[in-house]
């Protein structure tokens, strides 16, 4: 049930991807909005390919702020339809 959300790591989306992929770990939610040149659209690709539920932003942008921005925006979701 724990959710996975990456805004400023590019190498530990690919990590996490590595994790579901060869270890077998299941996070209920996959956020991968990590921000920057090296690596970050390539990190995002692979974690669409995932066969989990994921929000990724495609490209170069994304950022902790996006990712933080995510979650909550869930969680306002979550607490209207709990209403």
């Amino acid at each position: 049930g724990s959710i996975a959300a990456i805004g400023n790591a590019p190498t530990a989306l690919l990590e996490l991807v590595r994790l579901v992929q060869a270890e077998g770990a299941r996070p209920a939610l996959v956020v991968g909005v990590p921000v920057g040149f090296v690596s970050a659209a390539e990190s995002k690709e692979a974690a669409l390919a995932l066969e989990l539920p994921h929000v990724v932003a495609r490209g170069r942008k994304g950022g902790s702020p996006i990712a933080v921005a995510i979650l909550h925006a869930l969680l306002a979701l979550s607490a209207e339809a709990g209403s």
